[in-house]
């Protein structure tokens, strides 16, 4: 949220003399995220004529209500502790929508593409900048992994993972005055998973899958859409390391088409870098602090093929 009368209200320090704006610039990082790109297309587009030709596709769709929070927390240095600076949580959920196509190219390795799109409002609360209501929150992720399967019931995943968030307030004043919040987020992170399969014998369901998944965060960029508050330009800050993990459990029902399940999925972004917005003719300086997104998910997806 924006102060009127001063335009970061939780990290920012005015500082007059200082001009123009620190832009998010690519580095090795950058690099290294296209290479890992261009190498995972290339697994699942290439194969040898028979032994890695693809199989037919398995496609799964999946729809899931999900309780989202996302927190921020700052350090008071008068205190010498950590407090909560403000909430995002869900109201009453979000909505996700998935996508998953496997293509297998050999009997125990294959590809899987899963995107997912989620969509909501949410409750904005701070004890700093007041409460709003009803704010827009959109998060569109995409993972491209090769998997392997040690037994028939034991397989690894390695790949790539995007996640994109725009949380957009259309410019509402909270309960105390302030700006919306207005921001973007982009996140390439590695998966690195597990996932354990076993048939049951249990009434209507046949067999149960547990996977759980490990997300290193590889590049991170935040866009804080200051300039539509009167700013000079936004600010733009570079997250430089964090983690997510996230746990799904899914029963099978004995026709083999339609499962059902839960999802627990949980993020922590350490703060990013300091950058300077010339801002009302001066530069002031801000960051994005440390902050953490849980959300919990009840799942039921169909196999369509």
């Amino acid at each position: 949220m924006l102060d009127s009368s001063s335009v970061f209200p939780y990290t920012g320090v005015n500082k007059n003399g200082k001009q123009g704006v620190v832009q998010y610039k690519g580095s090795c990082r950058i690099n290294k995220i296209r290479f890992l790109v261009s190498l995972l297309i290339w697994c699942s587009a290439s194969g040898q004529a028979d032994k890695l030709a693809f199989s037919k596709p398995k496609i799964n769709f999946e729809y899931a209500p999900s309780y989202y929070r996302y927190e921020e927390t700052i350090f008071k240095t008068d205190e010498n502790q950590n407090e909560v600076f403000m909430t995002l949580t869900s109201v009453p959920v979000l909505h996700s929508f998935t996508c998953d196509i496997k293509r297998y190219f050999d009997y125990d390795w294959y590809n899987e593409i899963r995107t997912s799109l989620i969509l909501g409002n949410v409750n904005y609360n701070s004890t700093s900048t007041g409460s709003a209501s009803g704010e827009d929150n959109l998060i569109f992720t995409f993972e491209n992994t090769i998997n392997h399967c040690f037994k028939n019931y034991l397989c690894g995943t390695f790949g790539y993972g995007f996640r994109y968030l725009d949380n957009d307030s259309q410019l509402t004043i909270t309960s105390t005055g302030n700006f919306g919040y207005e921001r973007e987020n982009y996140l390439h992170f590695l998966p690195i998973g597990l996932s354990f399969e076993r048939n049951i014998d249990f009434k209507k369901f046949s067999r149960a899958l547990f996977q759980t998944k490990f997300y290193l965060l590889l590049d991170g960029r935040q866009v804080s859409h200051f300039s539509r508050f009167g700013c000079d330009a936004d600010m733009n800050n570079k997250q430089n390391s964090g983690f997510g993990v996230e746990s799904t459990a899914r029963l099978y029902a004995n026709d083999r088409r339609w499962y059902y399940g839960a999802m627990f999925q949980y993020w922590k972004i350490d703060a990013s870098d300091t950058v300077a917005v010339p801002c009302f003719g001066s530069s002031s300086y801000g960051s994005e602090p440390d902050n953490t997104t849980t959300m919990i998910s009840v799942l039921m997806g169909y196999h369509y093929q």
